[in-house]
Formats: C-alpha cells, structure tokens, sequence
C-alpha cells in the first residue's frame, strides 16, 4: 500500500467515528484498541470503546499525518460532548484495514469541569 493508501484508510476510520457509521469501520476482525482510559483489548471490548468514542465525538479535524511501514501517526482535534480534545493516534494499517490503535491524549479533558 502507497502512503496516500494507508492515510486514506486512517481517515476514513476517523471520518466512521465522527459520523457515528461504525459498520463501516476499515478494521481487521482482531482489532485492537488502547488509550489512556482503556487497557489494551480486543473483540468486543474494543468495539464497545470504540461506540462510546463515537458516542460522545462532535467533529473531528486531522492536523497531520506521520507515515513509516504499516503504521500511520495522525494528531488530530476531536470535537467532544465534553469539549475540545487533542489526540495522537499511532494506527496500524495492513492490507487496507486497521490492526491496532493506541490513542493518547490528556483524559483530564473529558472530565467534569471546575465551576
């Protein structure tokens, strides 16, 4: 896969969780996700994370994209229900699909604010 191939499929990942649409989500059947409120977890697990993501995801803005081999790091800008949040994704792509994604962010973001 070419580099425009492998950033294509990471934004139509993202392009899935912001439009709520995860059926078509271009991820592999042993789909990984972690992120610093979430252990590493697999199947289901990683689905119901994934639902929640998309759940409470407004927008979300791609700033820029790092490829090197089957992995593609993107920091983008999440429109949250919670407010604004900064993300750095590392993706795995192979074939077309997403492996793996590890997210990291500040989670004190998604907490409830001082009044």
């Amino acid at each position: 896969m070419s580099r425009n191939d492998k950033v294509a499929v990471v934004e139509t990942f993202l392009s899935c969780l912001a439009s709520k649409d995860l059926a078509q989500l271009p991820i592999e059947p042993d789909l990984t996700v972690q992120s610093p409120l979430v252990p590493r977890v697999g199947g289901a697990s990683a689905m119901k994370y994934l639902k929640r993501v998309a759940d409470s995801v407004r927008t979300i803005s791609v700033r820029q994209h790092i490829v090197e081999g089957d992995w593609v790091a993107t920091l983008f800008d999440e429109e949250t229900a919670s407010g604004p949040v900064s993300v750095f994704a590392k993706f795995e792509v192979v074939s077309a699909r997403i492996r793996e994604v590890s997210v990291f962010y500040d989670p004190r973001a998604l907490g409830p604010k001082a009044t």
